[in-house]
């Protein structure tokens, strides 16, 4: 039987398959492609190394003090592109049905009964779900629900004063007195 660490690489092994041909093809965005291909195969490595150690009870103790923030040294180096901010990036990004099917093969994955008890024990797990679950616009489990989008108000039509129309002149209709086979008459004709 599959377990959660498994099946969370098969659905990733996915998703970097997903992306593969796209590294290839779009030689303007290939690096940053890459990137996302190697992030994805990271994430994957990290749960399944977090899962073992949690079947095995060897998982750290939870920190009860903050960490002490790092000093930024000039030696740090870049991170070497800077990620989009917005939900659901990546399938934009790369509007692919591939990439949609996979989010949702995560999303299934998320809905697993195991997975809170392992959220529960591995706060860690969260941290490595959790931009994942934002780059493919997906909600995470335990977190407040996203707020509803509000649709934007339709612009208002500028006010116009209003103008009456001028009155409409008295008109004959030439077509349809020429319609009138009365028009043609020998007698009528020559009174015009």
């Amino acid at each position: 039987m599959p377990t959660l660490a498994t099946t969370f690489r098969a659905i990733l092994a996915g998703l970097q398959a997903a992306i593969a041909p796209y590294v290839d093809r779009d030689r303007a965005r290939t690096a940053f492609l890459f990137f996302i291909w190697q992030r994805i195969g990271r994430t994957a490595t990290r749960f399944e190394n977090l899962f073992a150690r949690w079947r095995n009870g060897t998982l750290p103790k939870p920190r009860t003090t903050p960490r002490p923030p790092r000093p930024i040294t000039p030696t740090t180096p870049a991170p070497p592109f800077r990620l989009p901010r917005s939900r659901a990036w990546l399938i934009r990004e790369m509007q692919c049905h591939h990439v949609n099917g996979r989010a949702g093969t995560l999303e299934y994955f998320l809905a697993n009964p195991d997975l809170p008890e392992f959220l529960a024990a591995a706060p860690q797990a969260r941290r490595l779900l959790r931009p994942l679950c934002h780059m493919l616009g997906l909600q995470m489990p335990g977190d407040p629900r996203w707020p509803d989008p509000k649709p934007s108000p339709a612009p208002k039509p500028a006010k116009t004063p209003f103008l009456p129309l001028p009155p409409v002149p008295e008109t004959v209709n030439v077509r349809a007195e020429r319609s009138n086979p009365a028009y043609y008459h020998p007698i009528f004709s020559k009174a015009r």
